[in-house]
């Protein structure tokens, strides 16, 4: 269990990592494209800079949003008796296991 919780983890950074490398590129090549077409210097760094700042938003909105979403969890699984809770993990595995034959 645990050593799946470390590998989960490992793996949500590596995909920041490869995400925030991707989105950085993308802003750079967005910087040098509208500087090929002849826009002013000035002009791509405040067009790149609002760009940045959208971004910035919509990922601090989704990560609130999924923040919200974690909290309402334990609620959620606190409803549930132990004892039912452990007989609906058995009839799941029953019926994934009757079901992939």
């Amino acid at each position: 269990m645990l050593s799946s919780i470390i590998a989960i983890v490992g793996l949500i950074i590596v995909i920041a990592i490869m995400v925030s490398a991707a989105l950085i590129g993308g802003l750079i090549t967005s910087y040098f494209s509208l500087r090929y077409y002849g826009v002013e210097p000035q002009t791509a760094i405040i067009s790149v800079a609002i760009l940045t700042v959208a971004t910035i938003v919509v990922l601090i909105i989704l990560a609130l949003f999924f923040l919200q979403r974690l909290r309402q969890m334990p609620k959620t699984l606190l409803k549930q008796s132990p004892l039912t809770s452990r007989a609906m993990t058995t009839l799941d595995a029953f019926t994934d296991g009757f079901m992939s034959d």
